[in-house]
Order: C-alpha cells, then sequence, then structure tokens
C-alpha cells in the first residue's frame, strides 16, 4: 500500500518508519526538513535514527491525494488548519488520527474537527493511541497500540502497521478521552514529584484522577473497557511515569514555578476536562483541586 502521513515531527516520522517496516510505500508531508529526510534519511527530530528509504517526504499537501489512507500526526494547535488544507485532496480514504488531546480553540474532539471539516467522512476516521515514545518506535523496538474505528477502518491500520502490536475497538471517543486524559494525569504526577509527595501519595493521586477520567469518559459515551487498553492504562502508565514524558516536565516546572514553554498538550486537555465536568456538575474533585491552585498556568 501507499501510505500519506501528514506530519513530520518526532512521532510522524517513526509511524513513518514503522509503515515502511510493515511493507508499504510512505508519502511524508514535512512542514521542513523535506531535504534532510529525502537526501540524508535523517530527521533531527529523531537524532540517531535511520530513516527508511522507502519514505518521500514532500511539502506539497497534495502528494497525500493518491494514497490509500492518511495518518494524521499534527499537534493539535494545528490540527484544524491542516485538516482543511487536506480537504480537497481526500478521496474517501481512511483517515487515523495519531495526535492526542483536544482542538484548544474550539475544545472539540479531533474526530468532530475531521467529520466538521470534511463532510462525510464519519465513518473513514479512527483513532491510533497508545504507550510509545517515538525514538524506541522509529527503531523498531517492541510497541503497541489501540486502533478506533469502523472494520473496514482498522483493516487498513492493520496493513498499514503490520510490525507492531494493535488491539481492535469501536470506541473512537473513548480512546481519545484516554489521550487527553492520561495527558493532564502526567502534568499532576511531575508536579507531585517537585513538590516532594511520597511514592504512596503518587499512587494514591495516581488512582483517583484516572477514575475521575472514567467517569468523564462516561459523558462521552466511552466503554469502560477502553480505560483498560493500551490507549488507557497503558498510555497513562507509560506517560505518568517517566521523566522523557513532556506533560511530566511540564507538572514538574508547574510544581517549581518555572515558566513553561513549547507544544504541552496535557494543559489544554485538563483545562477542557475541567470546563466541560463543570457545566454536566460532574464532580472531578482530584483534578479540580490540581487545577483551581495552579490556575494561573492555565490562563488563555
Amino acid at each position: 500500500m501507499k501510505i500519506g502521513i501528514i506530519g513530520a515531527g518526532a512521532w510522524g516520522t517513526a509511524l513513518a518508519n514503522i509503515a515502511a517496516h510493515s511493507g508499504n510505500q510512505v508519502v511524508l508531508w514535512a512542514y521542513d526538513d523535506k531535504d534532510e529526510i529525502n537526501q540524508k534519511h535523517r530527521n533531527s527530530r529523531l537524532p540517531g535514527v535511520v530513516i527508511s528509504h522507502e519514505i518521500t517526504a514532500t511539502d506539497k499537501i497534495s502528494d497525500i491525494s493518491g494514497t490509500d489512507g492518511w495518518l494524521i500526526v499534527t499537534p493539535t494547535a494545528f490540527f484544524k488548519d491542516m485538516i482543511k488544507k487536506a480537504r480537497p485532496f481526500w478521496k474517501k480514504q481512511p483517515i487515523i488520527i495519531c495526535s492526542k488531546g483536544i482542538e484548544p480553540k474550539s475544545n472539540q474532539l479531533l474526530s468532530d474537527v475531521v467529520s466538521e471539516v470534511i463532510p462525510g467522512s464519519e465513518k473513514y476516521i479512527g483513532i491510533l493511541s497508545g504507550p510509545q515514545f517515538a525514538g524506541e518506535a522509529a527503531r523498531g523496538k517492541p510497541t503497541g497500540s489501540t486502533i478506533a474505528g469502523s472494520p473496514k477502518v482498522r483493516v487498513f491500520a492493520h496493513k498499514a502497521l503490520n510490525s507492531i502490536y494493535l488491539e481492535d475497538t469501536s470506541d473512537i471517543n473513548g480512546v481519545q478521552i484516554c489521550g487527553a486524559g492520561k495527558n493532564a494525569i502526567a502534568i499532576l504526577l511531575g508536579y507531585l514529584d517537585a513538590m516532594g509527595a511520597g511514592e504512596n501519595e503518587r499512587a494514591l493521586n495516581l488512582t483517583l484522577a484516572w477514575r475521575e477520567i472514567i467517569q468523564f469518559g462516561r459523558l462521552f459515551g466511552a466503554k469502560m473497557d477502553t480505560f483498560n487498553m493500551l490507549c488507557g492504562v497503558g498510555d497513562l502508565f507509560l506517560t505518568a511515569s517517566s521523566k522523557t514524558s513532556r506533560n511530566y516536565s511540564a507538572g514538574v516546572s508547574i510544581g517549581k514555578k518555572e515558566k513553561l514553554s513549547g507544544t504541552i498538550e496535557g494543559l489544554a486537555a485538563l483545562k477542557w476536562i475541567i470546563k466541560t465536568s463543570r457545566s454536566n456538575k460532574l464532580n472531578l474533585k482530584n483534578l479540580e483541586n490540581f487545577y483551581e491552585s495552579n490556575s494561573s498556568f492555565f490562563k488563555g
């Protein structure tokens, strides 16, 4: 197959390598670094990783029109604009969203953004989410994800990414709630560590906060089994326990009252979770207390 990947950051490039190692040709849309990828088979965002010769980088979004399906790996802050640019070239291919979080301006789930921008795309949308750090995945170390969507979309995903472990669900909303929730909790856990919390307190807060995310997921019709999948507890374990996680590191910075920089998906996610829970009279005490005590970091 020929796979179109939109976004050549660390995770987008890692997915491109996975798709190529799965026996596919890959068209990788890159905002920049096109020449580095095509000529040197490197990407500065993934130091030390050799990029497959089956990957062709391009800065022309029209080049994805002839592919069998898309993987969207764009930061949430630019997600909607990117979908608008890609819309004229959609030919009813599967659209698998690999970004995690919510669209910060509209507070929409990313699947809702796609279905709004590309009318008629609902049954072609999938969500890929799991516990992965890009560097390890790009080097071929064992990894796995949850793929959500219709049977047709999931079949495409298994063909596109057959070199990794994939588990199936139809619960598109639940998988997205897991992705947003684990990022928010990772910030909380980083904060607790910066504040000198003990291991007991850390485990207590992790459990209570994840229980709140499960309650929150019910607002969107999420299935309870989804929270026990790779997109749920698997990704939660990785993101909330590793100091290389951006969201965990952001929590440490909040605890130290340091200025935050870069894209931190969990900030927008937690703000959205709190706002939505309040409007639905849902009491998320643990997350609410953390949000209120650090409200200055969630402005804007």
